[in-house]
């Protein structure tokens, strides 16, 4: 009886501390009524209590295969996982092709089916669990030009392979490029990574960190103190066992049928098309900082520890470091958001790129506010075809934004027509 009780917590369909006190009163008031000379009607109730725990725990065992897929068909989010080693940090599923439709986070978030804009994907993770051609596992044929390092701006995890930043800079540009990125990652962990990542790529003297820092969350994110020196051990077996149960019970589709959706951290606009768009409400509020409240942020110093610590690193390592700050669908769109004149989103620097600005330039980084370029092809692209450079279900950049950003990026900072990255345009 202790185990049905207390195994819809076990499974993850319930949450297991929330769970634990109503589990133990069932369990006590079930050893009560199947105790002797007890009445009928009190062992009926048990039974049935005990019952639906047992169908549901069942019903959660079974659904995995199934509802499992169906529920993650983000592949981001399907092949993410704590790496073991050091479970501040994440990794992909190594080995990874997986080929089909998928659509935006804000329509995850919101749980409307409606409000999805449907594609199909082609994501492809590498040897280490980066999303990589499984050929960029191994030595690249020559030194790379460019390591992406970044979140899931830098996995784009809606967008096909091909059309990635990562993607385009090497076969539009003829770099040679290898991605580093992990969603959800702050640039803290970022650069764990690329500290603990870097000793097995070919790198020469002057290869660029191309660093992805996302005006959205990038500083709200928290930082990890033991990551500024990173120290990967082997899991022992109950760490193992652990992260495995964790593991197990977060993928529970029984508790993602009972989750409530997060509509209310979304805001639905009508574009100018008359077609849905979709924002984050987070984001939208974060994008009105000034330098000043950005400046007395709580993790304000851990940010600038970290640009030290990368500082540090690229000096040792012989890298240049060129940051690429990506400005979020809020900002970009305001016009649409506040329901202002279309295309009269001001293209100067936010709070947050006026501090990083001055904080790359003190430490010899080269540094690049994307916002005015996107803001421009925000329109432009517009009245050419009626697209826009971010999913309209999405916090991300479509295909479009991507080669917009990989443009400047190429121009900016990777030294333009076979500039200082070697790179050039290939027609």
């Amino acid at each position: 009886m202790g185990v049905v009780c207390f195994s819809p917590g076990a499974v993850g369909a319930l949450p297991a501390v929330r769970y634990a006190p109503a589990a133990g009163a069932l369990l006590v008031f079930a050893a009560y009524a199947f105790g002797p000379a007890r009445p009928p009607y009190a062992r009926q109730a048990a039974l049935f209590l005990l019952s639906i725990c047992f169908a549901v725990t069942l019903f959660d065992l079974a659904a995995r295969p199934l509802l499992f897929y169906l529920f993650e068909v983000r592949p981001a989010e399907r092949y993410i996982y704590r790496w073991p080693p050091l479970p501040r940090l994440q990794r992909y599923t190594a080995g990874v092709t997986f080929e089909g439709v998928t659509y935006g986070d804000l329509a995850a978030i919101s749980g409307r089916r409606d409000w999805r804009e449907e594609r199909r994907v082609r994501f492809v993770t590498d040897a280490y669990g980066f999303r990589n051609e499984p050929s960029l596992g191994s030595e690249p044929a020559r030194p790379l030009d460019v390591i992406v390092l970044g979140d899931s701006f830098g996995v784009a995890g809606g967008t096909s392979q091909e059309d990635t930043l990562a993607g385009l800079l090497a076969r539009d540009y003829g770099l040679s490029v290898y991605n580093l990125s992990i969603s959800r990652e702050n640039p803290l962990q970022q650069y764990a990574n690329l500290l603990l990542e870097g000793p097995r790529l070919k790198t020469r003297e002057g290869t660029c960190v191309l660093w992805l820092i996302f005006t959205g969350n990038d500083l709200d994110d928290p930082y990890y103190p033991e990551l500024a020196n990173p120290r990967p051990e082997p899991p022992g077996l109950r760490a193992r066992l652990a992260a495995g149960f964790n593991d197990f019970r977060s993928r529970s589709p029984v508790r993602r049928l009972l989750s409530p959706g997060g509509a209310g951290q979304i805001v639905e606009r009508t574009f100018v098309d008359g077609r849905r768009i979709l924002f984050s409400a987070p984001y939208a509020e974060r994008r009105g900082r000034t330098a000043e409240e950005v400046s007395r942020h709580p993790n304000f110093e851990s940010l600038k520890a970290t640009l030290d610590a990368m500082g540090r690193l690229a000096g040792e390592s012989r890298l240049t470091v060129a940051v690429a700050l990506v400005p979020s669908k809020e900002e970009v769109y305001s016009w649409a958001l506040d329901g202002a004149t279309p295309w009269s989103t001001a293209r100067g620097p936010s709070g947050f790129a006026v501090v990083m600005r001055e904080l790359c330039e003190r430490r010899g980084f080269r540094f690049l506010d994307l916002k005015p370029t996107l803001v421009e092809a925000s329109g432009r692209v517009f009245k050419e075809s009626g697209a826009l450079l971010w999913w309209r279900d999405d916090t991300h950049w479509n295909g479009l934004g991507q080669r917009e950003a990989a443009a400047v990026i190429h121009e900016s900072l990777l030294g333009g027509k076979g500039g200082q990255q070697g790179g050039r345009r290939k027609p």
